[in-house]
């Protein structure tokens, strides 16, 4: 399937998250911010971990697999997890807006 520049794409990303290092926990801050960057641009649609801190579940949407490459890549902590990909059809969310009450 040939890919133009006005298409977007959304992939599930899976990352296996190494036991934490003091190294690692010092990276968190920076991952934060780097995560918030990417849902402000609209590349990052949902950020999921693990209860246990193991594995992390995101849903990014890129103009083709180089630009999924380096939104990974730009997350600190990525030299440190292994991750698998998968194009998606179509990711669907709910995003609960809380009413507000005048009473």
């Amino acid at each position: 399937m040939e890919q133009n520049e006005s298409q977007v794409y959304q992939y599930m990303v899976e990352f296996d998250v190494p036991p934490l290092t003091e190294e690692l926990i010092q990276l968190i801050p920076d991952q934060r911010h780097e995560i918030d960057r990417l849902f402000v641009e609209g590349k990052l649609l949902s950020y999921a971990v693990s209860e246990d801190r193991s594995r992390i579940w995101a849903v990014m949407m890129t103009t083709d697999e180089d630009d999924l490459l380096d939104c990974i890549s730009s997350l600190p902590m990525s030299i440190y997890m292994e991750y698998y990909y998968e194009e998606l059809m179509f990711h669907n969310s709910v995003h609960l807006v809380p009413s507000m009450s005048l009473n």
